[in-house]
């Protein structure tokens, strides 16, 4: 009986001390919990931000924002007067091949068929004779020397002399005709095999409009300005997309391989 009186008055004396141990060893496990939570939650944010991210090309945008405007302006006024650079790599809204009537059709490799799907017709090249300024990148980052910033290039730069012919590269139908303040002149045009192919860089003719229907080698425009891409020499940026994604041009025009 005694024990039993000591016991209960320690607990009576102690009691305080031992409820604020229990509250904070409780307090404890439930943020330890929390925190736990919390860490996983950012490492598969981050995991999801690296898969998604850079290891698939920025996706192509037919508007542009005041600053990349801003940098294109700069850049076209520091560059008059000075030669430009024999190549540059950048960025661009997903564009599209375009033909010429003298160039010879191309077709794809094996492999590369395999890959995209069977072709159904012949595609040319969109100006005659042009050497590749800068490739498709396959999803790895260049460097945009007007911009300053690394993207993915989802198209091929084709140089040629202003004012030359831009010619569409297959049979199709114009979806989207549009000038853009980064771009240029810009069209679509989607091809009976699934592919569309974009032109940027183009002074486009006034009679051209979405849902006209066009034929290999017809005139689109004639080449004009890239304001995203001025560093370089005249040129046509030139895409390839299917289902939405970036093709690499060269899988129907084997002169870009």
């Amino acid at each position: 009986m005694p024990n039993n009186n000591r016991i209960t008055g320690f607990i009576k004396a102690k009691g305080f001390y031992i409820a604020l141990a229990l509250c904070i060893v409780g307090a404890s496990a439930a943020a330890w919990a929390t925190a736990a939570r919390t860490l996983d939650s950012i490492e598969e944010n981050n995991r999801q931000i690296v898969e998604q991210g850079i290891s698939g090309e920025e996706k192509p945008s037919w508007s542009s924002s005041s600053a990349a405007e801003s940098a294109a302006e700069e850049a076209r006024k520091n560059t008059s007067g000075v030669e430009k650079p024999s190549s540059a790599s950048s960025s661009a809204p997903a564009s599209s091949s375009a033909s010429s009537p003298s160039s010879g059709s191309a077709g794809a490799s094996s492999g590369q068929a395999g890959q995209q799907g069977s072709r159904t017709f012949a595609y040319t090249l969109p100006l005659e004779g042009g050497k590749v300024l800068a490739p498709y990148s396959g999803g790895e980052l260049v460097k945009n020397q007007t911009l300053n910033v690394w993207r993915t290039h989802d198209a091929v730069d084709i140089a040629g002399e202003k004012g030359a012919k831009v010619l569409a590269a297959g049979d199709g139908e114009i979806v989207a005709v549009s000038n853009d303040p980064l771009w240029g002149g810009m069209v679509q045009i989607k091809h009976p095999d699934g592919y569309t192919s974009s032109y940027s860089g183009v002074d486009l003719l006034a009679t051209l409009q979405a849902g006209q229907q066009v034929t290999a080698g017809q005139e689109l425009g004639t080449l004009g300005d890239i304001p995203a891409e001025i560093s370089s020499e005249p040129h046509l940026h030139f895409a390839l997309s299917q289902d939405g994604r970036a093709v690499d041009p060269a899988v129907v025009l084997d002169e870009l391989a």
